[in-house]
């Protein structure tokens, strides 16, 4: 056994000898030759002459691009059409004059699809605005379960890896039809709720908009623990590139772990809170529960509204996740400057 071993060594030896004195400097010559004739030489000169912020930005410009290929080639064609088909006064299917084939027609420009739905639609109304103060709700409940969470899984626990999976593992299960089974059983809900023993406590001693903004939390107490993976990992990570050295220096000035965690710790992540933020409002506003995506694939349907007024309403919800993540990014925007 121990002669195979110190044959292969040999043999792995002499391969990597080989590789380096022959093979390495002709796959070298036949590369620069390659980068000359693109013109890819060309491009890393000067590349390597822009100032660091340049440098900086064609990297993430060059790590965003899968994706901005992808939306020219498979998104930008939906998007536009949704677009045409919510300022559209027609959109829908119909026999051609010749009577062979079925066509989609979209024929005039008008709003009167957004114009209708606050004048004469106050039940669609008042969905959004429901829709929009539950994903307001969540969001930071989340944001704020997701950090302590990944607070606790930084500490020097052992079998970090499996809390980990544990919490990933709902990612996963709450996608396709798994979320609508989880909430036609109730169980998306705490039992103590749906009694009432808890809001009732609450009402007692709170007044009712207090209380109906924690009962509301804890209705979706479930539901915001199966959220909270991909958040807890992205802080997670956040908190493991933090420089020990300041929270020893932090400590030696006399700072508490509470004045580390406001004036060290939370500044350190408030890039990620707003990529946090952005992830947790599509997530959520784009659930199959939500009852705005129920309004829309309805009126997808219905005779009486048709393709445009669902594409106006599909909109409306691009522009309440906007909004959400609008406010919440400049909270977070105005709370970093006291650290500048």
């Amino acid at each position: 056994m121990r002669k195979l071993f110190d044959s292969l060594k040999s043999f792995i030896t002499r391969f990597m000898d080989h590789y380096d004195r022959k093979v390495r400097p002709k796959i070298d010559q036949i590369l620069t030759k390659i980068a000359y004739y693109t013109g890819i030489a060309y491009l890393n000169r000067k590349y390597q002459h822009l100032s660091h912020r340049k440098r900086h930005a064609i990297t993430g410009l060059l790590f965003v691009s899968p994706w901005l290929i992808g939306l020219y080639f498979f998104g930008l064609r939906p998007l536009l059409s949704s677009i045409r088909m919510s300022l559209a006064n027609q959109a829908q299917y119909i026999i051609n004059p010749e009577g062979t084939a079925v066509i989609f027609v979209v024929n005039g420009w008008t709003t009167r699809h957004f114009t209708s739905l606050f004048q004469n639609q106050p039940g669609h109304v008042a969905t959004i605005i429901s829709v929009f103060s539950d994903i307001a709700l969540i969001v930071p409940l989340v944001m704020i379960f997701a950090l302590l969470l990944a607070l606790m899984l930084n500490q020097p626990i052992k079998g970090k890896g499996i809390f980990r999976v544990i919490f990933f593992i709902p990612v996963i299960l709450l996608s396709g039809n798994m979320l609508s089974y989880f909430n036609q059983y109730n169980l998306l809900s705490v039992p103590a709720i749906q009694s009432g023993a808890i809001s009732a406590g609450i009402n007692q001693y709170l007044p009712p908009q207090f209380s109906a903004i924690i009962t509301g939390a804890f209705e979706r107490i479930v539901l915001i623990l199966w959220l909270s993976g991909v958040q807890t990992l992205i802080f997670l990570a956040g908190l493991q590139k933090n420089d020990r050295a300041i929270y020893e220096a932090a400590a030696i000035d006399g700072a508490s772990l509470w004045d580390s965690f406001w004036k060290i710790t939370l500044p350190g992540l408030h890039n990620l809170m707003i990529i946090n933020i952005i992830y947790t409002t599509v997530i959520y506003a784009n659930l199959s529960n939500n009852p705005l995506i129920g309004l829309i694939n309805q009126t997808l349907v219905d005779v009486r509204f048709g393709r445009a007024y669902s594409s106006a309403l599909a909109w409306i919800l691009f522009l309440v996740q906007l909004l959400i993540i609008g406010i919440y990014t400049l909270l977070i925007k105005l709370s970093n400057r006291r650290y500048q």
